[in-house]
């Protein structure tokens, strides 16, 4: 039996439906290489410790060992991914999404011999500008035809299991249509926000990397010569907060994720405050200093994209960038077009990717006849 899963392999985190719409799984994008680690007690939370080493043939490098998550943010030598990267042919999305899914493996399929053989049919998708290159064949192709494997090390109850995991298949759809897919259908499937129906509207999508401009023309397609992606997103313009931040106090914000945290936090003691040897210390001159600059690109961007498409009724800002850019690009708009824009809520910025495609599969799975109802069942 197979597991239906979708996985959004966002800049920032992974977002995941494992089995059913009701099942998530949240682990931040941060990776370090970690051979070995010491300990003292082992951590209580799975999803705080995850230590494996994979072997893949969809990996450049083969085979390595990774901690994963929030544990890879405490190491000093962690990697986020950056601008100059593709999604679709690096390393970090493949150890991800693998180091995600043998995480749900050992829980819902048998272990023989030792190991867990684990099958999927998963929908995840790619950029809008890297999906309009081409890449998303390629992509698929190298997680259907490999061989994945993946070993729990120094992770607290899974230390020592190891997973096989193969595709049965792979759907990489385009992130910015896949807001749409989540704005107009419910989880069953039936049609919701009906009056977005028959309307060009413009999803504007602001991960950490990059921003997913799709203009969705009223036959409910992407158009394919306006939708753009651009190489911008909000993660540049965190860490530059960081490494001001440190210049200034001295102090280390130990990833962009913390960062957000204290940008988006709602208890007014600790929103835009840091703590410098034990006293409160606000950022929010750096903080805004360096947000108004992406936000200002940000609307530059939908000002262009509004004047070559003009019949857009609206645009609904998504992703976890538009959380931290909605005071600055609303003050914005309000002094210039006065476009209408929409923000969707904290919850639903995060989550509608991998919704969306975990409706598609849903939708895929129909069309082929595939019963669904065995989706939540355990082997």
């Amino acid at each position: 039996m197979a597991r239906f899963v979708s996985i959004d392999i966002g800049n920032d985190a992974v977002k995941g439906y494992l089995g059913t719409i009701e099942n998530q799984v949240y682990i931040p994008n941060v990776i370090a290489t970690a051979n070995d680690r010491e300990i003292v007690e082992m951590e209580k939370n799975i999803l705080n410790a995850l230590h494996v080493e994979i072997t893949s043939s969809a990996l450049k490098a083969k085979n390595g060992c990774f901690a994963v998550g929030k544990l890879a943010s405490k190491y000093p030598n962690n990697d986020e991914l950056t601008p100059d990267q593709d999604k679709a042919e690096s390393d970090q999305p493949i150890v991800m999404l693998l180091t995600t899914l043998a995480y749900d493996a050992v829980n819902n399929f048998k272990e023989e011999d030792g190991v867990i053989e684990a099958t999927y049919y998963l929908s995840t998708g790619l950029p809008l500008d890297e999906t309009k290159h081409g890449k998303a064949k390629d992509f698929r192709k190298k997680l259907k035809t490999s061989q994945h494997e993946v070993k729990f090390l120094k992770t607290p109850s899974l230390e020592g299991k190891v997973v096989h995991i193969k595709f049965e298949q792979v759907l990489v759809n385009t992130e910015g249509f896949a807001a749409f897919v989540d704005l107009t259908t419910n989880n069953d499937g039936s049609t919701k926000n009906e009056e977005l129906m028959g309307k060009t509207i413009l999803i504007n999508d602001i991960g950490g990397l990059s921003t997913d401009s799709a203009v969705i023309t009223a036959e409910s397609e992407v158009d394919n010569e306006f939708s753009n992606g651009i190489k911008r997103g909000v993660s540049t313009y965190l860490d530059n907060i960081i490494r001001k931040v440190y210049s200034k106090y001295k102090y280390t914000i130990k990833s962009r994720r913390t960062l957000v945290e204290i940008i988006t936090n709602e208890q007014p003691d600790e929103q835009y405050h840091i703590w410098v040897d034990g006293n409160r210390v606000s950022i929010k001159d750096i903080i805004d200093e360096e947000l108004t600059v992406l936000a200002k690109e940000e609307y530059k961007l939908i000002k262009d994209i509004w004047r070559n498409v003009p019949d857009i009724r609206l645009s609904y800002q998504i992703g976890g960038g538009s959380l931290v850019l909605k005071p600055y690009l609303t003050e914005i708009n309000h002094a210039d077009k006065n476009y209408p824009l929409r923000f969707v809520s904290e919850e639903d910025s995060i989550w509608m990717i991998a919704r969306a495609y975990f409706k598609i599969l849903l939708m895929y799975l129909q069309s082929k006849g595939i019963s669904t109802e065995a989706a939540a069942a355990k082997e």
